[in-house]
């Protein structure tokens, strides 16, 4: 999917999309809170797009006036999706609500923090999560562009891919560290909730983590000897997935697999970023995310931990065949807290 907007005048906002299926006619969506959506076929047509390949027929524009929205000149929060997958593709910057900046938060979790993401969107304009999902053609072409002025994106996207980009568009490129067994103790527990949920849920949340889903499923999670018996009896893709997550994220190009040299490249690229943190040094990773957009946009949110997920990292921390698969993951987390460490030796000697 590809989309820009190419003018708001205030009494009207116009632009394209062009689908993922070049040959479908597409709609857009207008959200204002507290009145009922309005929907907008895109039939107007682009010869600009048409020629760049990216439509078939070039009807894919869109105009919007106050004659479809109400007071559009004054409306200050309103919000353009596409209608089908409800993403994003513009809303007004208020400079009363939201930061005059853009920053991409790459955190390895499959589980959402929802309630913390929810306290950060309100001081973007536009904000865009399980970046994993929303596709590299998308993201690159659409989302990261000199003309927003206002964007949070966070996800487990391959860093690779994304960052000498992302410098160039002047994003903030923060990432958030874990514990891997306590991060594999809760990838297992959520992908067994979906698992055991279905539908939609699989679709949205376990995207490059499918084949992990029958492994979560039935996973023996208060049985120790299970749990070993589970792991020696995985199959090759599982452990691939389950494989050094963090690595993969920022240390591997796109479907390499981690390997120790990896570990290497991962520091290397991480020591460019504006913002590193541990989630078990939360406090600190929102201080200088604080110090770095000049806002405190987490607050008093913190991560949501369950004691169950610390009794079996501890469980997965005492089975060998574990250790090997978070090898990469756990010399590069060992690396990042010495690093955070070392950094904080100053001020607490001081103090």
């Amino acid at each position: 999917m590809r989309f820009s907007i190419d003018i708001d005048s205030g009494d009207a906002i116009s632009g394209w999309l062009a689908p993922d299926n070049p040959s479908a006619s597409p709609r857009v969506i207008v959200v204002v809170p507290g009145r009922a959506d309005v929907e907008i076929d895109g039939m107007v047509m682009r010869r600009d797009v048409y020629d760049a390949g990216y439509h078939l027929t070039g009807a894919c524009g869109f105009l919007i006036t106050a004659d479809m929205v109400a007071d559009l000149a004054q409306l200050m929060d309103i919000e353009i999706q596409e209608a089908e997958t409800r993403l994003p593709i513009y809303r007004r910057y208020a400079p009363d609500r939201d930061l005059r900046k853009k920053l991409f938060v790459f955190d390895c979790a499959a589980l959402p923090q929802r309630r913390l993401l929810d306290r950060m969107s309100g001081f973007f304009s536009l904000t865009y999560r399980n970046t994993e999902r929303t596709g590299a053609e998308t993201t690159i072409a659409s989302i990261v562009n000199p003309g927003a002025q206002s964007v949070l994106l966070n996800g487990r996207s391959h860093a690779a891919r994304y960052d000498d980009l992302l410098r160039e568009q002047g994003f903030l490129r923060a990432a958030l560290l874990r514990d891997p067994f306590e991060e594999l103790a809760e990838r297992l527990y959520f992908l067994n909730y979906v698992a055991q949920e279905g539908g939609d849920a699989a679709s949205l949340y376990a995207h490059g983590l499918s084949s992990l889903l029958p492994f979560a499923r039935d996973f023996p999670f208060k049985d120790p000897k299970g749990v070993a018996a589970a792991f020696r009896a995985a199959s090759e893709a599982q452990r691939r997935e389950i494989a050094s997550p963090m690595t993969r994220i920022f240390g591997c190009e796109v479907d390499e697999p981690p390997r120790h040299v990896n570990v290497t490249q991962a520091l290397h690229r991480l020591a460019g970023f504006d913002v590193v943190g541990l989630r078990e040094n939360y406090p600190l990773f929102r201080d200088l995310l604080a110090a770095a957009l000049g806002a405190d946009v987490i607050g008093g949110e913190d991560p949501v931990a369950y004691p169950a997920i610390r009794s079996l990292a501890e469980t997965l921390s005492e089975i060998g065949l574990v250790s090997d698969l978070l090898a990469e993951d756990r010399a590069l987390y060992a690396y990042a807290a010495e690093a955070v460490a070392e950094g904080l030796a100053p001020s607490q000697t001081a103090a």
